[in-house]
């Protein structure tokens, strides 16, 4: 019986580009990580969606990734979309191209006004003293426990 679950849970969360919706968007988790290789979680796919002018919960993005909800509302699709930096037209077109995970995470992060501010007043700076800059950010992450470098 617990072997029948977890291959009916497999299926459900099989992923793939050229898939139905459900394993579109397991693809995009599968290949879109936060910093750290941890993927991004529904909840905060979620809550990025709500900050921007949208509204969806986690329990429905969880449902669609599911299979519970093969053909979700459009506008769900294109804040999902938006929140991983690929074309709506991602979950519909019969062959989307592969995504760069690392490149779309790097706009994801990139979108945030904090960092966006930060990278403003750093070009603004020397070479050398963006160098130097760069020797604290690294510092900083070694305290907190965390590998220095582009990641």
């Amino acid at each position: 019986m617990a072997t029948r679950e977890s291959e009916a849970s497999a299926q459900r969360r099989r992923a793939d580009r050229r898939g139905n919706i459900p394993e579109r968007l397991n693809y995009l988790f599968d290949s879109v990580h936060a910093a750290g290789d941890k993927p991004y979680s529904a909840a905060e796919v979620a809550r990025w969606i709500s900050e921007h002018g949208g509204s969806i919960s986690s329990v429905y993005i969880l449902k669609i990734r599911n299979g519970e909800r093969l053909e979700p509302n459009q506008r769900f699709l294109r804040d999902i979309a938006r929140f991983f930096c690929v074309p709506p037209t991602f979950f519909i077109e019969d062959d989307p191209a592969e995504i760069d995970g690392e490149a779309l995470n790097a706009q994801i992060l990139l979108r945030d006004d904090l960092v966006q501010s930060m990278m403003r007043r750093a070009a603004r700076l020397s070479r050398g003293q963006q160098e130097a800059l760069s020797g604290i950010i690294d510092s900083l992450l070694r305290a907190e426990g965390k590998e220095p470098g582009d990641s």
